[in-house]
Order: structure tokens, then sequence, then C-alpha cells
């Protein structure tokens, strides 16, 4: 059975990497295993190799499982999807990204499995903390490190009278003098904190909104980011039961420590505004990319390392974020150096009770590694591995794009099908290893005879189809006589392989899009059929085919 990929291939790309990766064809109405990596048999513990998913998997989780496979493959694009069962006897989190491939005729999926637990974790722990601070009770109001108020949730607001939207973003010197009154107390507190100090209780007496004085315990504890303190949460608990607020303060020092490792578990963060305007980057933000903190803060995020990203990806962000919902995917940026690098990417809208975006949050892992494994294996999957040219099955991907094109500008796209003269005397008289250089020789005067918008590909021995594209229909085939008297002066230069001289010809059959048909595989048949009676003409010649 053929493949689009050896195992040989597979091997140089995944036997070493830690994630699972799984290589399936599509039989009936499963999937078998073609290959897996050896990390694969360390969790199944059984080989896997000629079974298939209903064999390796619990029913319901199989099904799962092809409902994926089978939307990526009728996507006919890369498909992510999240598991939080496939292994929780080990307590992790699986995501699973899908690349269906379509080869003569049958569907494969590649499966790249990684552990997101970390990742899933931080999730959680950034939403468990916003929902507690949201809903809590108890008055909660927090403050930068340079005194600032960055929120403070609906119960501040009820016990005290004020308003979220005219206190968030007011440093202490900017409140009115009788706020400042209430606040300085606090503000000394904070002046004495250090790096290492914990959370810190006083007890103070504040008038409430109604009218009515009440004593407060209230919770001073500072939020630290590598070892610098970036803001202060503060909790005003009313005293009413000893008891009941020891117990409530412990649990909002557990919620304060979940946040905390939530931010400093992070391999990369970044913060900024509605606006785009960078807050806040961590260190781990410097060292991969290169930029330091204060190179960044007041930046716009679009401006940092030009990022690679499409207006459709930029859409689909703000649309997502707009409706207060996390976004996920992959990006690439460049470090400061010009070097480029991918991250998974997940994205957090902070919003006000108002439910109103005020700041984002975003948590980058770098997975550069994984990506230039990616992208080996499909230029693997659409290169022709001897001359390094695209081949079939990429000449197929290409051509809905290019005969598109040609229709928009009214064009024609000619589909040159050309063979060397007498190549097998080449193999029977030096061998094949000459052979193999002749043909790489061969394509590369092809592809140094045609435009850079024009594609070449070879298709089999010494058999290459090209597409000329941006063909004027009116000086159509005076366009593809002149490229093909170019390739032939090309191959009559020749080259030299142990130090024998070569001068090839070749014969050429030329079918036209869309005057000799509007399909692939039509195309190819109908220059195929053109080149045969090239051939009978005699060497270092091409021939139109014609509907008659």
């Amino acid at each position: 059975m053929r493949m689009p990929f050896t195992t040989e291939q597979l091997d140089l790309l995944y036997k070493n990497l830690e994630d699972p990766v799984y290589f399936m064809k599509q039989t009936g109405n499963t999937f078998g295993y073609l290959y897996v990596n050896p990390i694969c048999k360390a969790i199944f513990k059984k080989e896997l190799i000629g079974t298939n998913l209903d064999d390796s998997m619990p029913p319901e989780l199989s099904k799962e499982i092809k409902k994926q496979y089978l939307i990526a493959l009728k996507v006919g694009v890369r498909h992510t999807y999240r598991d939080y069962n496939l292994f929780s006897d080990l307590d992790v989190a699986m995501e699973t990204e899908l690349t269906p491939i379509v080869f003569e005729g049958e569907a494969f999926v590649l499966a790249v499995t990684k552990n997101v637990a970390d990742q899933k974790k931080i999730e959680e722990d950034y939403l468990f903390y916003e929902s507690l601070v949201q809903n809590s009770v108890d008055p909660m109001i927090m403050i930068s490190a340079e005194y600032m108020i960055i929120d403070l949730n609906t119960a501040y607001e009820k016990a005290f009278g004020v308003k979220k939207q005219d206190w968030v973003s007011l440093f202490y010197e900017d409140i009115p003098d009788k706020q400042k009154e209430l606040f300085r107390a606090g503000k000394n507190l904070l002046k004495q904190f250090s790096s290492t100090s914990e959370s810190t209780s006083v007890i103070m007496k504040r008038k409430k909104q109604n009218g009515i004085e009440a004593k407060f315990s209230v919770s001073y504890s500072p939020v630290n980011e590598n070892g610098i303190i970036r803001a202060f949460h503060v909790v005003f608990r009313e005293l009413t039961s000893e008891l009941l607020l020891k117990n409530e303060l412990q649990k909002t020092e557990n919620i304060l420590e979940s946040y905390k490792d939530a931010l400093n578990y992070a391999a990369l963060v970044a913060i900024w505004d509605v606006s785009g305007t960078i807050e806040f980057v961590n260190d781990n933000f410097n060292e991969l990319t290169g930029y330091k903190s204060e190179e960044l803060i007041g930046l716009t995020i679009s401006k940092i390392g030009n990022t690679e990203i499409s207006a459709e990806q930029y859409g689909e962000i703000r649309n997502v974020i707009r409706k207060g919902q996390i976004w996920r995917g992959q990006i690439k940026s460049m470090k400061k150096n010009g070097d480029f690098f991918w991250v998974d990417c997940t994205i957090i809208p902070l919003m006000n009770v108002d439910g109103k975006t005020y700041q984002v949050l975003s948590i980058l892992f770098d997975v550069t590694d994984r990506k230039q494994l990616e992208e080996q294996l499909h230029f693997m999957a659409y290169h022709d591995s001897l001359t390094s040219l695209p081949n079939r099955r990429y000449m197929v991907q290409q051509f809905e794009r290019i005969t598109k094109q040609a229709d928009q500008k009214k064009e024609h796209v000619a589909w040159l099908y050309v063979d060397g003269d007498d190549f097998k005397l080449i193999n029977d008289q030096f061998g094949h290893d000459v052979g193999d250089e002749f043909i790489y020789h061969f394509g590369q005067a092809i592809q140094n005879s045609v435009r850079k918008n024009d594609l070449v590909a070879r298709i089999g021995g010494d058999e290459f189809l090209v597409a000329l594209c941006d063909v004027v229909p009116e000086e159509s085939q005076q366009h593809i006589e002149k490229v093909i008297n170019r390739i032939n002066q090309t191959l009559s230069e020749g080259w030299y392989i142990n130090e024998h001289q070569f001068t090839p010809t070749s014969s050429a059959g030329i079918a036209v899009y869309p005057v000799h048909g509007n399909s692939f595989d039509s195309l190819v048949k109908k220059a195929d059929a053109a080149l045969y009676l090239a051939k009978a003409k005699g060497k270092g010649t091409c021939h139109f085919y014609s509907n008659y």
C-alpha cells in the first residue's frame, strides 16, 4: 500500500518528539494506525500498528475521536480539538491538531497530541479568580504599585457609594481630598511592603453609603511577579463574626495564590489596554523576543515583531475578544534580531462589571520547534525528494487558485507536459546515480527557463509538468512557443556530471485552460496525449492538443 510519507520520513520528524503522533488511514467507518512514534507505546502499553481506533479505545472515546477526524477531512484544513478524558487517569488534558491528507483517492489523518494541562489550569485559575472577585459579597479593590486604582467590584461600589467608571485609572493624588483622607492609612501601609511581604490585615472604621459607620477587617495582599510587587489586592470584611472572618480571609488568600500561580506559570505574559497599548510584559517575554520591557511598554501590540497574521485572523481575534470570550490559536511573529518564532496563544479579555473589556491578557507558549517540524513534513508531502521541485499533489492543490486568478483577469493557463528524450539511455549507460543527478539538472533547467509566477513540478521519471500563468489569449501560441524555445535553449547549454557533458533535448505536449478543459485531470491527460504526438514527430518538438 502506498502512503504519502514513508516510515523513515515520519521517524525523522517525530521519533524523538515527546508529544504522541499518530498517522491514520480511513478504512470503512474507522481509522487504522499506520505509524505511531515511540511515546505512544509508553502510553498505550501495546502495539498499535495494524489495529484501529475501535480496537484501542473505549467505544464512546473512539466515537468522539472519529468524529473529529471526519471533521478535519470534511473541512480539508488543519483542525484542533481538546480531549480531557483520553488520559484522565494521568490527570492531564490533551489537545490534538489534525492534518487531513488525501492521497491517491484515500483519506489519511496526521494527529499530533500535546499536553495542555498547564494551559488549561491558567485559563481556569484566571476565570475562577475573576468570577469570585466580581461575584463576591465583600468589597474588593485592586491598586497598582504606583497607587493607581486598577479595578473594584460591585460590592465595593454598593458599600461605599462610588462608581467604578469614575475611579478606575485614578492615582491616589487624583482622588478627592475627602476620600484621600480615608485612603491615607492604607497608602502608608502599602509603602511598607517589600517583595517578601505577605498579606496583612488591619482593623479600620469606614462610613458606608447608608451613612452608618462600620468596622472592617481590611486585608492587603501584594501580587508579586518575578520578585516585583505589581499590585495590591484589598478586601474589606465587615466585622460581624470573628470565626467567619478568619475563614473568609483564608479563602481570599487562596484565591490570590491561584491568581499569582496562573500569572507566573505562563511562559510569556503581556497585558494591553483596549486601544492595544502594552501595559505589562514579564521577563519570559524578554527572553524569547529579545525586547526589554521598557522597549515595549507604551507600544501598540501590533508593532511587536511585525506579527505575521492575516487581516482575516485579526478580525477573528477582535470579534472573539469583543464578545468577552477567550481566543486561542497560533501566531507567527519576529524576534528583535529578525528571527521568526511561533507561539501558542491564549488571549483573555478582562471585563468590568458592565461587561465591557478594559484590558486584554495574553499568555503565550513557544512552539517554534514543533512548527518547524510540521513545515518540513508539509514540504516533503508536496515536493519531489530528488529535485526539490513541487510534485503532482502540489499542482492539484494550486489548480483552483491559478485558474480562478486567470478567470478574474480573463487570461489563460498553459499546461506543458515536458519529457526528456532518450532518458533511458542515460540510466543504461551511466547508471542510476548519474541518472538521478541528470534529472536534478534537467528540472533546474526547466525552472530557470520560466518566470517566478509559473509553476514547475516533477510528476515522474523524466516527466515534468509546467503551468504557465498570465497567458494573454491573443498571444497564447507565441507566448508558449517562446517558453518552450527557452527551455530547449537552456537544455542545449547542458551541464557536466563526472566530467561527462550532457546536452539533452525535450519534447512537450500542450493543453490550455479553459480552451481544452476545466479540470486538472482532463488538462493533464490532453497535454500527455499531445506529448505522444510530439514524440512521433521527432526529438525536441512540441505539439498543441486539438479537440478535432
